[in-house]
């Protein structure tokens, strides 16, 4: 089985390392990263773990006032690592896949559903900041345990994991956009269904038009799998995106209010800490090479930079920039 994911990134290169070692772990035999306009080191990076067998990095060219995650998605499509895999999904850096049935791998999850089905939405669990000021390098998802609580508003969001992308017009954000007319006539039966992480039927919905961005309240819940969903990470990186357009809206969201309903930390959750040895065997020998090291604090390095900058300050008096020059060679 071919299980591909793929990530539309810019300037994220301080999180990749983390990121695709988890995307392996759980069980994508093939990562693809669709860079942008890149003002740090991760096309370096990106690079090095291609050499690597451990990405494939496509650079996207978006037009000016294109739409910049539409552009990059539909460049992936083509791929022969989209095309030609057996399921497919979209997924964000920001975005863990955790699985709770079984070993906690794509296999269990899909596995697990009786019959046939195109689609699986997956809930966001939205993680909050636990009040953390500043930026630091480390692993997100063991530094976020804090999360939104059952029922939380943005929780009903998913990302989706599905077959045949030729079969839909364009690949989403959140689930694959417009059902070929053959397959759009016969949804409903056979496999040409769509369900949630627990099997269960997702009605009143079809892939006709828009995507689908969020499940019905008794579709949802955390019991099979989630999305560890780290939107925010800290104050200082939000405070980074403030005043910029989203890549995909095409404006600024970036407010009080988005602060305000991502920022959840009513409920403590560890669950995908259970994956820390076989996540540790795969992110350990790759943080060993010493040339993805360096090209990660480089990286880190730039991102420190960006973050001083937009708060005024002097980047060489910061002390993990200091740090992570050290570090890169």
């Amino acid at each position: 089985m071919r299980y591909t994911v793929i990530c539309s990134a810019k300037d994220e290169g301080a999180f990749l390392v983390e990121w695709v070692a988890w995307q392996r772990m759980i069980g994508f035999t093939d990562v693809v990263v669709v860079t942008n306009d890149c003002t740090d080191a991760s096309p370096a990076l990106l690079d090095a773990m291609a050499a690597r067998g451990w990405v494939t990095h496509l650079r996207c060219a978006v037009p000016a006032g294109g739409r910049i995650t539409a552009t990059k998605l539909a460049a992936a499509k083509v791929l022969p690592q989209v095309a030609g895999a057996d399921w497919v999904m979209v997924a964000d850096v920001d975005e863990f896949v955790n699985i709770h049935s079984g070993a906690g791998r794509l296999p269990d999850l899909l596995g697990g559903v009786e019959g046939d089905f195109l689609g699986m939405s997956i809930p966001w669990r939205v993680f909050g900041t636990m009040g953390r000021a500043r930026w630091e390098d480390g692993l997100q998802h063991r530094i976020h345990t804090r999360a939104a609580g059952e029922g939380d508003k943005l929780s009903a969001w998913v990302k989706s994991i599905h077959r045949h992308p030729g079969r839909f017009l364009r690949l989403g954000e959140h689930s694959p956009k417009k059902l070929r007319t053959p397959y759009l006539r016969d949804w409903g039966i056979g496999g040409l269904r769509w369900v949630n992480p627990a099997g269960a039927e997702v009605t009143g919905w079809t892939p006709e038009e828009d995507s689908l961005r969020t499940l019905p309240p008794r579709l949802r819940g955390f019991g099979v799998a989630q999305i560890n969903h780290f939107m925010l990470r800290n104050a200082e990186s939000f405070a980074l995106k403030r005043g910029t357009p989203s890549p995909v809206a095409g404006r600024d969201r970036y407010t009080d209010d988005y602060w305000q309903a991502a920022d959840r930390n009513e409920a403590e959750d560890h669950s995908i800490l259970r994956h820390a040895a076989a996540f540790d065997a795969v992110y350990g020998p790759m943080m060993a090479d010493t040339a993805i090291a360096a090209l990660h604090h480089r990286c880190c390095a730039d991102y420190v930079a960006r973050l001083v900058a937009k708060a005024g300050g002097a980047v060489q008096d910061d002390p993990r920039w200091q740090h992570h020059m050290a570090r890169c060679g």
